[in-house]
């Protein structure tokens, strides 16, 4: 009898030690042959990520109370079977993060690190990545991001602003803006001699956070954006191609970019329900030329920063 018991014990403890492991946890396997991506910056992600949930993306990471937590994050979704990011505040601070596959059964979902603080994309739909849980060590609140997959043709333009109540400083935000690289058109352009190159995008997402809410409002419909009144604004020597509101990019050979411009004159948009009437009329300082920075109004006049009304109040946008 004893000796049946310790045989089915036996028995017993081997069907669970050899059982199939039923975990759901994933782990990543780098392919060490595939060289590391360095550069989630300039690195251009292969034609065969285009309609895939891995490649890059690009966008805008934010905290609604914080405003040294701002800026542009990009990401390698497994372009070389690993999953970084990088997020370049508008301070000039760099945070660096490593992701890790969360599951089996949705393999698509990562979650990042880093010393600064982490969160979670899932990347299932890559039209639409969905960023949750982003937790910044110096915030007691989650930050957000706005994401957009980069394909092999053109990358994206970000503008990253801020905006304020005339009347009211403690109703502020973030007021950032990405473009359609689909629509990219190039014209030529000479600057004050120098002979380049505009490159022009149109705007179809505008983000705005506010203090009182940690989700920002999302624009990106085509009726959240008008003719662009302001066409005629654009910096010296640049002509718009489009009637649409875009964001410009000026580059120069063998020198490169050399200055960006934002053209948005005249919009009408709806914020949280109600709408907002706004321009951003503005051009970095080009140092190349001895061009400071510059905001126009809507009929090229200077004057300090982009406009918007809302629910009743005024205030202003200014570019980061």
């Amino acid at each position: 009898m004893g000796r049946k018991i310790i045989i089915a014990a036996f028995a017993a403890i081997c069907i669970m030690s050899c059982s199939t492991d039923t975990s759901d946890t994933q782990t990543i396997t780098i392919d060490e042959s595939i060289p590391e991506i360095v550069d989630l910056v300039g690195f251009v992600p292969a034609t065969e990520f285009d309609e895939t949930p891995q490649g890059k993306y690009v966008g805008i990471f934010g905290h609604h109370l914080n405003q040294d937590l701002h800026g542009k994050i990009y990401i390698n979704a497994g372009a070389d079977t690993r999953y970084t990011a990088l997020i370049e505040l508008v301070n000039g601070e760099k945070l660096s993060f490593t992701g890790v596959q969360q599951s089996r059964s949705n393999p698509d979902l990562i979650h990042f690190e880093g010393e600064s603080g982490n969160f979670d994309i899932n990347f299932a739909d890559y039209t639409n990545p969905e960023a949750t849980n982003v937790i910044m060590d110096s915030a007691d609140t989650e930050a957000y991001m706005v994401l957009t997959k980069e394909t092999s043709g053109a990358s994206p333009f970000i503008i990253l602003g801020t905006y304020v109540d005339n009347s009211d400083p403690s109703f502020f935000g973030n007021w950032d803006l990405i473009t359609n690289p689909a629509t990219s058109i190039a014209t030529p352009v000479t600057l004050m001699g120098v002979s380049g190159t505009a490159i022009t995008q149109e705007i179809v997402t505008m983000s705005v956070s506010h203090a009182g809410s940690m989700n920002p409002a999302i624009v990106n419909t085509p009726e959240d954006f008008d003719t662009n009144i302001a066409v005629a604004c654009a910096p010296d020597g640049v002509t718009i191609p489009t009637t649409e509101p875009v964001i410009i990019e000026l580059v120069v050979p063998f020198i490169g970019i050399i200055g960006n411009a934002i053209s948005a004159g005249g919009q009408t948009s709806m914020i949280n329900g109600i709408e907002a009437t706004w321009s951003f009329n503005y051009t970095t300082p080009i140092p190349l030329i001895g061009q400071p920075e510059a905001y126009v109004d809507d009929s090229c006049n200077p004057t300090m920063s982009g406009t918007w009304t809302w629910n009743g109040r005024t205030g202003t946008t200014l570019a980061l």
